[in-house]
């Protein structure tokens, strides 16, 4: 089939350049403005544009916007808007989006692209309008444009034709697309007919089935506290005890994702009240119907001596049982393996195992599907510091798709190399460097703050991009990429006259919230944390977190009403003083 789909209008490109958007310069490409002549179109996009944010996304290569929707806001703001203004790479004249449909192949002369998505606005489009509230008006009025990624790379010009060459039986129009993943609650119909679409992207399909989940009610988030039976309790390093938590009336507990954390409430004697601390999910009990999570016996710092040792992890290694009962909420946390074609490497030192032995069980099991090699990297002290040694060589042992090497930085006399541990020393870049057959790849890290700070600039220093880098915090939060910032901003103060603290359980940081700070996604990123987040302007939901204590208002209202005990901390300002699930 070919049909006439419509007509290039403007080739739109941007150059890199530094945007100031909340209080925060970023360096991006989306100013762009119409250019002349012909532009090569390769795998990422025009050769003339400067991706940034969505460099490596070649399901996002090229946006299109149409005239008819410049028309409309052209009356709405009652000025005329240049073409590139939304941040697209081709303006054209062509059907809306209720006529786009997902899988749809067009040809703009030996170009070949498939439609993949709608677009959803960020909050650089707020700049460029000059109006905070922009991305959301944009969103809402279902005007929204597509993406396309490149099948056959040429050139296109202003002028150019364009051809639908292809149409797919399943297809779901770009309008309804946005409509079900963006705009309405999850409804599990409409959900299902997005998933059933052969041409989803990953991403996508990553998103349809977890609203799929949120409307089935099966996505593990349980409300408030949940009391939790421990039916196993075993000693897996001098430190380190593993706990295994069963619903009391054997029911079998949600499905998380590897990489998440459970958060317990625990009361202590001797505490005014209940202490609040997060611990990974290593992965499921032995049954395979509840949880199983990994406590380490925080010691007193070496430095000061005079500060008590850890008294939650104390209290769970000294007096929590078989029989006994603790308080946990749902499974939480975006500290999680994404979807891609690049090898997974998984990076850790001490107790920060515990996320990578999950991901590392996860990426076992999705072997097959995935084919991704797999490289799990971990130091420790000795084989009695190492925890779950054995259980890692297991998985190891069930595909040449798996790789494992442990170094111990102090090896006890009965560790024997090659058999308990491969080399002597400490997780490097220069180690990783070395033992990879290549640093293109994702990488995951966990651990003390000083070893994630030499990881992760070893591995930007030898070129991996910082998008391709994920990290996690045990213990206190820092910024890894340099010094700490200095901020000037004054302290802010609550009714009571008492500085306003922003308390990042997760991390066990406390920061205080200075007036000049525009949002807790942002201290949190100046905290040195990295929490998902993709809209940052209450469009998308993807940083929504939960507020265990406190109260916040809104820079900018989200785009669906925020449910009691969430936050989503893009454009949440702390009132009072708070504590938030990061």
């Amino acid at each position: 089939m070919v049909l006439n789909f419509g007509a290039v209008l403007s080739v739109n490109a941007g150059e890199a350049k530094p945007m100031t958007v909340q209080g925060e310069t970023i360096t991006t490409g989306f100013d762009k403005r119409p250019i002349d002549g012909a532009v090569q179109v390769e795998a990422s996009g025009l050769v003339t544009d400067d991706h940034v944010d969505d460099a490596d996304d070649l399901d996002r290569a090229l946006l299109f916007y149409q005239r008819s929707y410049y028309d409309s806001w052209n009356n709405e703001l009652g000025r005329e808007l240049p073409h590139g203004t939304f941040g697209e790479n081709l303006t054209i004249e062509g059907p809306e989006d209720d006529k786009v449909m997902l899988g749809d192949e067009l040809c703009i002369g030996e170009v070949r692209l498939r439609v993949t998505q709608p677009r959803i606005p960020c909050r650089k489009m707020a700049v460029r309008l000059g109006h905070e509230g922009f991305p959301s008006r944009y969103l809402r009025s279902r005007r929204v444009g597509f993406f396309c990624s490149v099948m056959e790379p040429g050139l296109v010009r202003s002028g150019d034709k364009i051809e639908l060459v292809h149409r797919v039986e399943d297809g779901i129009s770009m309008a309804d697309l946005a409509r079900v993943l963006h705009l309405e609650p999850p409804n599990v119909e409409s959900l299902n007919r997005v998933l059933a679409c052969f041409a989803l992207p990953p991403a996508l399909r990553t998103k349809a089935e977890k609203l799929l989940r949120r409307a089935q009610g099966d996505d593990g988030a349980w409300s408030g506290d949940r009391a939790l039976l421990v039916t196993a309790r075993r000693r897996e390093a001098v430190e380190v005890v593993s706990l295994d938590l069963a619903d009391p009336e054997g029911t079998r507990l949600p499905d998380f994702e590897a990489g998440q954390f459970l958060t317990l409430s625990l009361d202590v004697p001797g505490a005014d009240k209940p202490l609040v601390r997060t611990y990974t999910l290593v992965g499921r009990s032995e049954d395979g119907h509840g949880y199983r999570i990994a406590v380490k016996r925080e010691p007193a710092p070496a430095d000061s001596p005079d500060v008590p040792a850890g008294i939650a992890s104390g209290h769970l290694h000294a007096a929590v049982g078989v029989g006994s009962q603790l308080l946990a909420r749902a499974p939480r946390g975006r500290f999680a393996v994404k979807p891609g074609h690049r090898p997974v490497v998984l990076i850790s030192a001490g107790i920060g195992i515990t996320p990578m032995l999950a991901m590392l069980e996860h990426l076992a099991a999705q072997k097959r599907k995935s084919g991704r090699p797999v490289h799990f990297v971990h130091g420790a002290r000795s084989s009695h510091e190492l925890a779950f040694g054995a259980h890692v060589r297991r998985l190891v042992a069930s595909s040449e798709l798996l790789h494992s090497h442990l170094l111990f930085s102090r090896p006890a006399p009965e560790d024997v190399l090659g058999r308990h541990f491969d080399e002597a020393g400490r997780v490097t870049p220069a180690v990783l460097e070395r033992i990879l057959p290549s640093l293109e790849a994702d990488y995951y890290v966990c651990g003390p703050a000083e070893f994630m700070a030499d990881i992760v600039t070893g591995l930007i220093h030898r070129g991996v991009p910082l998008n391709q880098v994920h990290y996690e915090f045990f213990g206190a939060a820092r910024s890894l990429l340099g010094e700490e910032k200095t901020e000037d901003g004054p302290v802010a103060t609550g009714a009571d006259g008492r500085p306003i603290v922003v308390t990042f359980a997760r991390s066990g940081i406390a920061v205080p919230w200075r007036k000049n700070t525009f949002s807790l996604l942002a201290l949190a990123e100046q905290a040195g944390l990295r929490p998902e987040a993709s809209c940052r302007t209450g469009l998308c939901g993807a940083c929504v977190s939960r507020i265990d204590d406190g109260e916040v208002e809104y820079a900018i209202d989200p785009m669906y009403g925020v449910q009691p005990g969430q936050v989503t901390v893009c454009c949440a300002r702390p009132s009072t003083s708070v504590m938030i699930d990061l």
